[in-house]
């Protein structure tokens, strides 16, 4: 098995100074977690082990198994989602039927909640399922809601990763990593992939080197603002205010020649996005392939041909002879 993060690693110079300091992300991602919804921002899928960004009803498959990504946030406490339908390979995507963003008890979107409490949830006790191995586990499933970013597009969409129960243990395996080291997870670009072992989609991580400097100051202006609380669900989606109807007074009907209707513009393709999740790489040129000339001869004077060419006659005789 590979070492999730080398031993040898440089640390630049502009992340010296977060190296060996308390990190709140970090406590973050360890909460919830042993020693051993419709969301209206866009989130990363991982049915059928291909990774999705999902907005609101657009799913765009990526091409690559592996994401490039710097965590920008993690509820510091595990959720929870239960089904009442077992779950298939080929089921379309639904939201819970009961779930929690705490851990401690039911949202009040769940639109079949078991219990007041978590803790004493019946769904929440293991052996409450059973899987088709026979392993005992608990019905209602844990996750680990976190934030993220494209290591390339740091400025760009905040994406919700959630981490299945799975994929728990080698989370917590790789902040540890992290932690003996004393690197924050916020200084280093985390590769997710998917566990090619596994028969179902589960989720991997590792080290992929320090942020630059540009990714880490914008990365730093992400920590603790309300956009990636509501993300990992520390906080309430903020609510719109209520619009206050307006009266107007309705306009004298005023005569006007009819317009001509106006024509549609021609579609036009959206470019391939160059940085971020699902960005094409440029593909180098192909070089051109170099021609080599056969080497010329020399010149030579007329007397030196007539020479060569009564040798060459000479030769051929002999040859004859023979």
């Amino acid at each position: 098995m590979n070492d999730i993060i080398p031993t040898n690693i440089q640390v630049p110079a502009h992340l010296a100074d977060k190296i060996g300091k308390p990190s709140a992300l970090a406590d973050s991602l360890m909460g919830g977690m042993a020693n051993e919804g419709g969301d209206a921002y866009p989130r990363i899928s991982i049915k059928g082990s291909r990774f999705r960004i999902v907005e609101g009803k657009n799913e765009t498959v990526l091409d690559s198994n592996v994401l490039e990504a710097v965590i920008v946030g993690a509820n510091p406490k595990l959720s929870k989602t239960w089904y009442e339908k077992a779950w298939t390979p080929d089921a379309e995507s639904t939201a819970p039927d009961c779930f929690s963003l705490d851990g401690i008890s039911p949202h009040t979107d769940s639109s079949n909640s078991q219990n007041d409490l978590c803790a004493s949830c019946p769904q929440n006790a293991w052996g409450s399922k059973v899987t088709p191995q026979g392993q005992q586990i608990k019905a209602c499933a844990d996750q680990k809601r976190l934030a993220i970013v494209a290591a390339d597009d740091p400025d760009g969409s905040i994406y919700l990763l959630q981490v299945t129960p799975a994929a728990l243990k080698g989370l917590n395996s790789y902040q540890k990593e992290l932690s003996v080291r004393g690197i924050a997870p916020e200084i280093v670009r985390t590769k997710v992939s998917f566990d090619t072992s596994a028969s179902f989609p589960k989720l991997q991580f590792g080290f992929g080197g320090f942020n630059d400097e540009h990714t880490q100051q914008a990365v730093d202006k992400l920590f603790g603002t309300d956009e990636v609380k509501t993300i990992t669900g520390e906080l309430a989606p903020a609510s719109k205010p209520a619009e206050v109807p307006v009266i107007e007074k309705k306009p004298e009907p005023v005569v006007t020649a009819p317009t001509p209707e106006p024509v549609a513009p021609e579609p036009v393709d959206k470019p391939a996005p160059v940085k971020g999740f699902g960005a094409k790489k440029v593909e180098e040129p192909t070089p051109a392939p170099k021609v080599v000339e056969e080497p010329k001869a020399a010149p030579v004077a007329n007397g030196q041909a007539d020479d060569l060419a009564a040798e060459i006659a000479a030769l051929v005789g002999d040859v004859a002879d023979d």
